[in-house]
Parts: C-alpha cells; structure tokens; sequence
C-alpha cells in the first residue's frame, strides 16, 4: 500500500473521521481525489499560502473532497433509512 506522508495522529484523526481511503491501485486516499492530489491538500496546510493558483487548486480540492465525503454520508442515510423500514414491515407480520 502508498501511504500517504502525514503524522501518525493527523492520520488517526482522519481515519476516525472516515475521511481516507484505499483506492483501486492500493494507494491511500482522501475520498474524491487521488492520492498525488490528497498528498497536496495534506501538504497545503504546511506550507506557506503561495500564488492564486496555488490556492485555487487547493479550493477546488478541498471542495470535491468535501462533495465526495457527502455522497457517501448520504448514501449510508439512505442505507440506514431502508434498512430501518425493511425491519419496521418485517416486524409486523
């Protein structure tokens, strides 16, 4: 497995959090992007803020991070919320 390069405790607050991943090519991950463009978001946070294109590229990131962390908070809801209702209709009968 790559591993991403970050602190033993920052990555036992974001595997607490469900935030990395494993993808396909074994490579640990932050949900929605790669592990080259995780590595650069983990990174941004240690480093000076540089140009504008610096800070754009880690906005747009950080934003579909964010959207890909939702898609799979709604989609365990909406697991969660069938299962809840299979188990309601199956205790009734």
């Amino acid at each position: 497995m790559q591993a991403l390069r970050i602190a033993n405790d920052r990555r036992a607050r974001l595997l607490a959090d469900g935030l990395l991943a494993i993808n396909s090519h074994s490579q640990e991950v932050l949900h929605g992007l790669t592990h080259e463009e995780s590595q650069f978001l983990i990174d941004f946070d240690d480093m000076t803020p540089g140009d504008a294109a610096t800070l754009e590229r880690r906005c747009q990131l950080a934003l579909r991070h964010e959207q890909a962390r939702l898609r799979i908070a709604f989609a365990d809801d909406e697991g969660s919320a069938d299962e809840e209702f299979r188990l309601r209709v199956e205790t009734r009968f």
